[in-house]
């Protein structure tokens, strides 16, 4: 097996064609940002062009030509990247603010009939140090599915050891344009979490995700529960209206009301669910903050 990988870095928007031929149907624009090749067509189909498939989950197709160099002109730089190595998994033992995963998943019964609703989201429990509606009606959004767990279970457990407070919940909630990252930067300086390595680090079991599709828009916010490295799936919680849900569950698998509160076992071998490869190929701009949970039971790894 390869060491390395293919990426175009694109640091302009290029149109996307079905075929290695701008006069190919259209499939959509891809944005600037890195993506792996899948297929490369170089002084195809004749010196002046080079052309290169690219993995590109955010259009219908999944995967869309572009033309990336015309005479001298270049549209993308084409990069051999080092594949990481395996994630060293930590064990949060000795950590004290670590909370057990049992306390995570003990909460989530309770976003069992919740429904996905932008901008009337409500929370089934209060936190600490901010004033917060309370359903009924049980309706969230990702934000706001991803603090009331978290914080819910960290502050049960330890108190005012985790800082939680009205300026964390804005964070949660990206209400600062100083910080498009700022749910992870929350996780991270209330001690419920440390920062990732890199972006693009392979996530290590509960990690809290926020990702762009664009800068900086079409933002989302999501856990990983865990990842599975053979095969790149990753099992992500979190509420949505798209990928088979309509409030809380699993993408790729479905809502907890219908699916239970449990994965399937080896739900890495379900066809639906996404690979970590195509969550980055998906949310361009990204940053992760690794959950300290231990004694991880849910994920059956």
């Amino acid at each position: 097996m390869s060491d390395t990988y293919r990426v175009a870095r694109l640091p302009i928007r290029l149109r996307g064609f079905v075929q290695p031929d701008t006069a190919s149907q259209f499939e959509g624009y891809v944005e600037p940002g890195d993506y792996y090749v899948l297929e490369e067509r170089l002084k195809f189909p004749n010196d002046d062009t080079d052309y290169a498939r690219l993995e590109v989950p955010t259009l219908g197709a999944l995967d869309t030509w572009v033309c990336t160099r015309w005479r001298t002109q270049s549209y993308a730089r084409m990069l051999d990247m080092e594949k990481p190595p395996s994630l060293q998994r930590l064990s949060f033992k000795d950590e004290p603010l670590a909370v057990d995963e049992e306390r995570l998943t003990k909460l989530l019964a309770s976003f069992r009939d919740y429904r996905y609703e932008l901008d009337e989201a409500r929370y089934p429990w209060a936190l600490p140090g901010v004033t917060l509606p309370l359903a009924p009606p049980a309706m969230n959004n990702c934000c706001t599915f991803v603090e009331a767990l978290t914080v819910k279970a960290f502050t049960d457990a330890h108190g005012s050891a985790i800082t939680w407070d009205a300026r964390r919940h804005r964070q949660m909630m990206i209400a600062s344009t100083e910080d498009y990252f700022s749910p992870v930067t929350a996780a991270v300086e209330s001690g419920m979490a440390l920062l990732a390595p890199s972006p693009d680090a392979q996530p290590h079991p509960w990690t809290l995700v926020q990702g762009w599709r664009n800068q900086w828009r079409s933002g989302h916010t999501f856990l990983v529960v865990d990842h599975h490295t053979a095969t790149d799936k990753v099992l992500m919680l979190e509420s949505n209206t798209a990928y088979g849900l309509d409030g809380v569950g699993y993408r790729g698998i479905g809502n907890l009301r219908d699916k239970g509160l449990k994965p399937p076992a080896k739900w890495w071998e379900l066809p639906d669910v996404w690979t970590w490869r195509r969550v980055c190929s998906t949310y361009l701009f990204r940053q992760q903050a690794w959950l300290k949970v231990r004694n991880r039971k849910l994920s059956g790894l």
